[in-house]
């Protein structure tokens, strides 16, 4: 009985799953006759004919896969808009019409935060974002037609910073991609590091000044015990190092604060700064017996301040004649270089010196960073020299090319852009 019971109960569900399946097959017949009964109206074909009823059934399967494609791009697509949209970078894609109105075609969620409106598709920049520098540096990518970057400070809806890279895009050369990084964390870091070693120097330098003042005074007794003499100057030499780092720190914080102050730009002629500091470094280079040369084209002229490139070059130039006095064999030799190159004015410092390994080249330029304590032990310093380099230049908008090799010498190449040149030698 048992047995019969289930074999009525499998034969009734067995029927109601072929009559699903065959209302489902019905439904689908009906919807593809109906489709082809469409066509055959609209194309005025006999539905009858053979060959026409062929080209049915395949425009049917093309309709299908359309329809399929479509399905797959449009899961790829909100797939694609969801990762953009959970990135922690701002990404915006605008076009330009009408030769200078820019408008959005799409921003993610964190662009959103710069906004002034939440309808922004299709609306112009100008109307969603307030803020000039951001709509020039697009501007600027579309008449320069290359990519732009810059750092950029936003104060609506708040005071943040923005690292803002604008994209050309290969497919479209009406369109660009606006990437936003916001760095406003790392700004405040830099401004609590700047004023950390301002003040602490300033607290260390009177200090210091007095125990200067007391070693000196102790050091002139003549009978002071021969012992207690050498500690002595051992604590004076110490202190003085110490003194020339704190005087140092204060002279980069006055250099970062110059920087940011453009009042001192005008056009310089580097051509005599380079020959002053070429003066300046000659008898200093005949005893150290070092072979210091120069070419230098006369009155070639650039936008800078003309205090912070002495500086500059004078590091590179003090540089290049201590590593190259450490040279234990071989010519000991520096040259230093000024001419014209296209528009811009170029120098160049060359020495035969000791040089840079390889794997310190890309930090050379960092604050603090010395190359090999074990080799420069006998030069004095902080690292300080060449990031101050670094810094100036920066601000100058002047190109720096490092090239070296240990024990095969260095060459500082340093481009200034759109140099002008009165007359040469």
């Amino acid at each position: 009985m048992l047995y019969m019971t289930l074999a009525i109960l499998l034969t009734f569900f067995a029927g109601i799953m072929l009559a699903i399946v065959y209302f489902r097959q019905m439904k689908a017949i009906d919807s593809y006759k109906k489709l082809k009964e469409e066509l055959c109206r609209i194309l005025d074909i006999n539905i009858n004919n053979p060959s026409d009823d062929f080209l049915l059934h395949q425009t049917n399967l093309k309709y299908k896969s359309l329809v399929e494609r479509y399905e797959s791009e449009r899961v790829r697509r909100k797939n694609l808009y969801s990762i953009m949209n959970n990135l922690e970078e701002g990404v915006i894609v605008v076009s330009i019409y009408q030769s200078d109105i820019i408008k959005v075609d799409f921003a993610n969620d964190f662009s959103k935060r710069i906004f002034t409106i939440d309808d922004y598709v299709g609306r112009s920049i100008v109307e969603i974002v307030d803020n000039h520098s951001l709509i020039d540096l697009i501007l600027k990518s579309y008449k320069l037609q290359s990519d732009e970057e810059e750092e950029l400070l936003f104060y609506s809806p708040e005071k943040r910073f923005y690292k803002c890279k604008v994209k050309m895009m290969s497919i479209d050369d009406n369109g660009r991609i606006v990437l936003l990084s916001d760095i406003t964390k790392e700004k405040n870091l830099e401004n609590l590091r700047k004023e950390f070693l301002t003040t602490m120097s300033h607290e260390l330098r009177t200090p210091l000044s007095v125990m200067n003042g007391y070693l000196e005074t102790i050091l002139m007794d003549k009978q002071l015990d021969k012992g207690l003499e050498k500690m002595l100057k051992i604590i004076e030499d110490e202190t003085a190092r110490l003194t020339r780092l704190v005087n140092d720190l204060l002279d980069l914080g006055r250099l970062e604060k110059s920087l940011t102050d453009n009042t001192n730009i005008k056009e310089i002629n580097i051509s005599n700064i380079t020959k002053k500091v070429f003066e300046f470094f000659k008898l200093l280079s005949e005893g150290l017996d070092v072979n210091l040369t120069a070419e230098v084209a006369n009155n070639l002229k650039i936008k800078g301040d003309e205090e912070r490139i002495m500086q500059a070059v004078y590091n590179i130039v003090d540089n290049a004649l201590k590593f190259t006095s450490m040279k234990e064999k071989g010519e000991k030799n520096v040259y230093v270089r000024l001419y014209k190159e296209s528009s811009n004015v170029v120098l160049e410092i060359e020495d035969t010196g000791i040089g840079i390994p390889s794997k310190e080249l890309e930090k050379i330029f960092d604050m603090f960073y010395r190359v090999d304590k074990s080799r420069t032990r006998q030069v004095s310093g902080f690292g300080l020299g060449l990031y101050i380099v670094k810094s100036i230049l920066d601000k100058h908008n002047a190109g720096v090319y490092l090239e070296s090799e240990e024990n095969n010498g260095t060459l500082f190449r340093i481009t200034f852009k759109g140099g002008m040149k009165d007359e040469t030698l």
